[in-house]
């Protein structure tokens, strides 16, 4: 029987006659500087295919995006307008903590007072007796007469001067110009009001503004036909 004549081989892809296995050595592969293995850069793109694929797909997939931006914007606009609300409350509640602590004021001394008969406390009377002068409006009033003899009202009005006493003035030494209301009421008795929270007869001078218009409208009118007269007279 014929023999051959064994002759050696060289290895091939690391693989010998002998029947022994070598594990292949991976290949690497590198893509923008990174190195990467070849099973892992495989994996890595058939996932982002996968994604990429699903995304194509997906019916809406635009309007989807859209609705997640409007969202998101809508809540940080939300949110922006809940702080400033916070803020403007905290800016409003310290107002109104401060205006109540005036009011509180302005009725503690009001209260005072009315407790030693201070002629001060009448001031907060004789504001809102005055009010009602600040709407002059046409349609706020009815049953309006002119004044015909403005001039003889002031004739029976009795002005004097006057000093306070010391327990109703904080500068009893100061003499004043004005009325005695209960003189004052005689001739003018809806100008005069009664003030419960001191006890005393008050009057209230801006009544006076129209009649003193209206009495230099008649001087006036007396001081034309006067000097008319005159004229006449030295022609």
């Amino acid at each position: 029987m014929a023999r051959f004549r064994s002759t050696p081989t060289s290895a091939v892809g690391n693989f010998s006659r002998s029947g022994d296995v070598v594990a292949p050595t991976p290949m690497s592969l590198k893509s923008a500087g990174v190195t990467t293995n070849a099973g892992s850069a495989a994996g890595a793109v058939s996932v982002g295919a996968i994604y990429g694929g699903l995304r194509d797909s997906a019916p809406k997939y635009g309007e989807i995006v859209a609705t997640g931006e409007r969202l998101a914007a809508e809540e940080r606009i939300a949110t922006e307008a809940a702080a400033a609300n916070t803020e403007i409350a905290g800016i409003n509640a310290e107002a109104t903590v401060k205006a109540a602590k005036h009011q509180a004021s302005a009725m503690k001394a009001q209260a005072s007072a009315s407790k030693t008969g201070s002629i001060f406390g009448a001031i907060g009377s004789v504001a809102s007796a005055a009010l009602p002068l600040m709407m002059s409006d046409e349609t706020t009033k009815h049953t309006v007469d002119r004044i015909d003899d403005a001039l003889e009202t002031l004739r029976n009005l009795k002005p004097v001067t006057f000093f306070y006493k010391e327990e109703y003035s904080s500068s009893p030494e100061r003499m004043h110009y004005g009325f005695i209301a209960q003189q004052y009421k005689e001739v003018m008795p809806d100008a005069t009001y009664y003030d419960e929270s001191i006890g005393k007869l008050c009057i209230d001078t801006t009544e006076l503004i129209g009649l003193l218009v209206r009495a230099n409208q008649q001087l006036e009118t007396r001081l034309t036909r006067l000097e008319a007269k005159q004229a006449l007279q030295a022609v």
